[in-house]
């Protein structure tokens, strides 16, 4: 129950903050993506859907991966390829926990994802 207390918590973070790109650059599309897909990822692992978890945790880390790599090519954003690469290992352990069904370990892991995201969000989303 705790556990589901934590992912419930995690996923209304971050829907409690608008996502919004750091610039008209970075595709509105991709942000809503993520946006929906981690809160999928917050159900799956609270309902123990091992297979609705790995699907979700394997596209948001292809997603950072296209948020790294515009961040890289923007240059100056040091802290957003830091907290996007982040967000790749992160999605990395979720994997990993899964795979071991341990959604103890992922929900702890999907809770520091959603920090991840606020904290990108906090400083390079356009007011």
């Amino acid at each position: 129950m705790q556990r589901l207390t934590v992912v419930l918590a995690a996923a209304l973070v971050l829907v409690g903050g608008v996502v919004r790109a750091a610039d008209g650059e970075l595709d509105m599309d991709l942000m809503q993506t993520i946006e929906d897909t981690n809160k999928s990822l917050a159900s799956n692992i609270a309902t123990q859907n091992g297979a609705g978890s790995t699907a979700d945790a394997k596209e948001l880390q292809e997603l950072f991966g296209k948020v790294e790599a515009h961040f890289v090519a923007k240059g100056g954003a040091d802290d957003a390829v830091d907290l996007s690469r982040k967000s790749k290992d992160l999605a990395g352990a979720i994997l990993k926990s899964v795979a071991e069904k341990n959604f103890d370990s992922a929900s702890e892991s999907a809770t520091t994802l959603s920090r991840t995201c606020r904290t990108c969000h906090t400083f390079y989303k356009k007011s």
